[in-house]
């Protein structure tokens, strides 16, 4: 054990226990880097797990990999930063070079309300995450000969041996080009098995044109994993165990069903919500959250087990001496095909990487430099990053020609933190400045501070402008931090990053800066200077809500949804959501709010006294439901 081969910090240790964040510092100031290197060791090695686990990618100290610790230190820190901030409940930093660790690092908490502390190598449930695995399922079976990209998926599938689904390919469905919705489930239980859920998707049929274009697709991926079920005459979890797990060494990743299995007591519990508004729906002590295995997510995984996948891609399709897919399927993976749209629709996937357009390829992202043409990337365009990303939080980068990976995984579906730390990572570690930091002009000391905005989705949320990077910025916890770009006088700025976003300060009668201006939109909404006041909500009783008790259902989809008092608290019970959605109450648009998901508002329409139905508005339109008497023999025809 020497001082060579330190892996970056200790995991943060809890120095404080406060409103429920746990609070840490650093050793590192006070610790020489050899003593560092001790004490992280003996961390390690007194960890069975991690110390197994810490066999693929050894230690190594920053500038042996020509990193620097400082610009790691820093990252570090602006994790802590978003655990300060509530920002997520929990994370797990990790970042890779040269196949050496470099940082490894837990913050906050992995299940809050136990008050169970965030661990080194702790499982994930990755989401989305888990569709480049299915991905390269597929291609281990092309390279088996039992599968080809053009097979139609009605050669495996009967629900697809109709008109409308009948022309769907295997291709089609890795590149999320098939035409299928978003998604067809409405509760995780909802289908007996994955066969049965992917042939109800076909007796569905697409939305569109199969090939027509790109349109990001949990039910194709679901679908792919049931084809890969077919063609290899195993369950998905047996298959990807046999060819990709377990060659991996990925033991620490594991598919839902067995209660017993062991490591649910390291599977991190979940929350959705925002920045301040955390709401726990599932931990390891309940039902699986996935009754099998899904193509689309499910898979749970460490973030150094995650690291062994990424790194079969960057090692040619091998795991030291086995080759797991051929060179040939590793190219068909990355090859970016058509520009990636965000979840459910056609806009842009974001990306804080600058100068970089986002790509997909058969089951993989990737991030490339050049403007698209119609849709698909330049020329001989070579991926400059390559990875995946998942609802809850979790997100995997890796730089090829760097020989550079980094993982982030938090728990904490709804949170803005793993795209924000997109742009932290290319300020520390891909370009970081070697120029000066300037001091804070003096005409601009007035305006740095805190201003609490209460508009739209944002309800008492801190708004910070902050110096930076030798300018001014705009933080919003819940988004991103937008550099402010000077429009036509020194109190007019645009926000770089939002197209159409201005802002202006406004000043007291005594000339002191008092507030925010902001217009999008056609719109201007005033941010007021100062901190957020604490929220006490008194609770709402029965007389308070009851005419807004009861069932509506969907219009479009029949999706039956119960309105209930919980807690003090008007709350949704829908099919999808293991526990009630609670409300906020209604702002001065008489319009109550999703906490999980403030942008969503529900209106409850009245006819005389009686409610009737509510419309539910959020970014992806809105949709109307109607109440009805459940008891009524004629309600459930």
């Amino acid at each position: 054990m020497t001082s060579g081969t330190w892996s970056g910090p200790c995991p943060r240790l809890a120095s404080q226990h406060a409103k429920g964040v746990l609070t840490m510092r650093v050793l590192r100031d006070h610790l020489t880097h050899r003593g560092l290197a001790l004490a992280c060791l003996l961390v390690l090695t007194s960890t069975p797990a991690a110390a197994q686990a810490e066999e693929a990618f050894p230690p190594a100290t920053p500038e042996s990999v020509g990193l620097s610790a400082e610009a790691l230190g820093a990252l570090a820190d602006e994790v802590q930063r978003y655990i300060d901030r509530d920002m997520a409940v929990g994370a797990e930093l990790l970042v890779i070079k040269d196949d050496r660790t470099v940082l490894h690092e837990a913050f906050g908490w992995r299940d809050r309300e136990a008050e169970i502390p965030m661990e080194r190598d702790t499982l994930f449930n990755v989401r989305s995450m888990t569709k480049p695995v299915t991905g390269a399922a597929a291609q281990v079976l092309i390279d088996d000969g039992l599968l080809a990209l053009d097979d139609p998926v009605s050669d495996y599938l009967p629900g697809f041996d109709n008109e409308a689904a009948d022309e769907i390919t295997v291709e089609q469905l890795l590149t999320h080009t098939s035409g299928l919705p978003l998604t067809t489930v409405q509760a995780t239980d909802q289908y007996a098995s994955l066969e049965a859920m992917a042939n109800a998707a076909g007796e569905g049929g697409p939305e569109f044109e199969p090939g027509s274009k790109f349109w990001y697709s949990d039910t194709g991926a679901d679908t792919l994993g049931a084809v890969v079920e077919q063609a290899s005459d195993m369950p998905l979890a047996d298959f990807v165990g046999e060819r990709l797990l377990d060659p991996l060494g990925m033991d620490d990743s594991y598919y839902p069903g067995d209660p017993d299995d062991p490591r649910l007591d390291r599977t991190a519990s979940l929350y959705v919500g925002q920045a301040g508004e955390w709401t726990r729906f599932w931990g390891p002590e309940a039902e699986p959250f996935y009754p099998y295995a899904w193509g689309s997510q499910s898979l749970y995984a460490s973030p150094r087990d995650y690291a062994r996948f990424l790194t079969m891609w960057l090692d040619e399709g091998r795991a030291g001496e086995h080759e797991i897919l051929s060179p040939e399927a590793v190219k068909r993976t990355l090859t970016p095909l058509t520009t990636m749209g965000s979840l459910g629709s056609d806009a842009p996937y974001p990306t804080q990487f600058p100068d970089l357009h986002v790509y997909h390829g058969q089951m993989a992202l990737m991030h490339v430099h050049g403007e698209p043409v119609d849709g698909a990337p330049p020329e001989d365009a070579v991926p400059e990053i390559v990875g995946y990303s998942g609802s809850d939080g979790t997100i995997a980068w890796a730089w090829p020609e760097r020989d550079l990976i980094i993982l982030y995984f938090t728990q904490s579906r709804g949170g803005s933190s793993p795209i924000r730390l997109e742009a932290e990572i290319g300020r520390l570690l891909l370009e970081p400045s070697t120029g000066p930091t300037l001091e804070i002009p003096v005409a601009y000391g007035d305006f740095l501070g805190t201003y609490t905005a209460d508009f739209g989705s944002f309800r008492n949320e801190p708004f910070e402008i902050i110096w930076r990077d030798d300018q001014l910025a705009l933080d919003i916890p819940s988004q991103f931090i937008f550099p402010l770009d000077r429009v036509a006088d020194e109190e007019r700025w645009a926000l770089r990053g939002a197209p159409g976003a201005e802002l202006d300060f406004v000043r007291d009668e005594a000339g002191a800066v008092s507030g925010l201006r902001i217009h999008q939109g056609g719109s201007s909404y005033d941010v007021p200077k100062g901190a957020p006041e604490p929220e006490v909500e008194a609770a709402l009783g029965l007389e308070d809500v009851e005419p807004y008790l009861g069932w509506f259902r969907e219009d479009a989809s029949g999706r039956e949804v119960e309105v209930l008092l919980q807690q003090g608290q008007l709350a949704l019970r829908i099919p999808e959501t293991p526990e009630p959605l609670a409300l906020f109450p209604p702002a001065d648009d008489g319009r109550w709010r999703v906490r999980m998901s403030p942008a969503v508002a529900i209106e409850f329409v009245e006819e005389g006294e009686e409610v009737v139905a509510y419309v539910a508005r959020g970014p992806g339109g809105e949709s109307t439901f109607r109440r009805f008497d459940p008891d009524e023999p004629a309600a459930r025809e």
